[in-house]
């Protein structure tokens, strides 16, 4: 049978409803994990602890500054994520409006160049009258036709080197990009020896620290936190985690 396809309407309405859903995680703010909380109270604490064992982080660090580190990095990096979020949702929406609406005028204002551009200086001299005696001496049409024609070249050459970006709007799930990334950054930042298990490990601190923060999960729908934010590790990094992988497997 052949495959059918959402009509555009459709997926216009899906891709709403998505964003929407993008926006609604936004209204809270994440969980800021105290410095001063006992040992423990945070799930992000055993995973430091853990990596703190194996040796995996700097030796100026005690294991309670490496627990604490983890707790404000954490927390930081979700502070982040949500500010990067809201950038690409709410602001850069609508300056890519104002963008849209920049390239529209300029193939407009380059239309209108090129349809004068067969106009010559005696034409404009026998039909045309001054308004001002003051600027009749500094107010040339060959001047005025140079100018022009530059822009318009201004406009070809940008218009040849960019285009709005459109890619990947308000259905495009950055939130979850945005805090993986940040974590792989505090990853790389004091996990400075490899693990065997570097990706199961690091997929562990992502799923503590998502839970910590008090993230929205889907698990009332039945899908476990651990193996959703690990499949959005897989296809995020899908060059940088390869060697890990394949090291996890061995």
């Amino acid at each position: 049978m052949p495959k059918t396809t959402n009509p555009p309407a459709a997926r216009r309405h899906r891709r709403g409803r998505h964003r929407e859903q993008r926006l609604k995680m936004l209204e809270a703010e994440p969980h800021w994990l105290a410095n001063d909380a006992p040992y423990g109270q945070y799930r992000v604490d055993f995973v430091a602890m853990e990596l703190f064992l194996r040796g995996a982080c700097l030796p100026t660090y005690g294991e309670n500054e490496f627990v604490r580190l983890f707790r404000e990095e954490v927390s930081i990096a979700a502070a982040l994520a949500k500010h990067f979020t809201r950038v690409r949702l709410v602001w850069r929406p609508e300056k890519l409006h104002l963008t849209n609406r920049l390239f529209d005028d300029l193939r407009a204002i380059q239309s209108r160049i090129k349809r004068n551009e067969g106009l010559s200086k005696d034409e404009l001299l026998v039909s045309r009258s001054p308004i001002s005696i003051r600027k009749l001496r500094s107010q040339d049409a060959t001047d005025l036709q140079t100018a022009l024609q530059l822009a318009a070249k201004a406009i070809e050459d940008y218009l040849e080197s960019y285009q709005p970006d459109t890619k990947r709007g308000g259905n495009y799930d950055w939130l979850t990009r945005y805090f993986i990334d940040e974590l792989f950054e505090l990853w790389c930042r004091y996990v400075q020896v490899k693990l065997k298990n570097e990706s199961q490990v690091f997929n562990k601190l992502l799923a503590a620290a998502w839970r910590d923060v008090e993230f929205p999960t889907r698990e009332q729908d039945g899908q476990r936190l651990e193996d959703w934010l690990a499949d959005r590790v897989r296809k995020h990094f899908r060059t940088q985690f390869v060697a890990l992988e394949e090291i996890a497997k061995s």
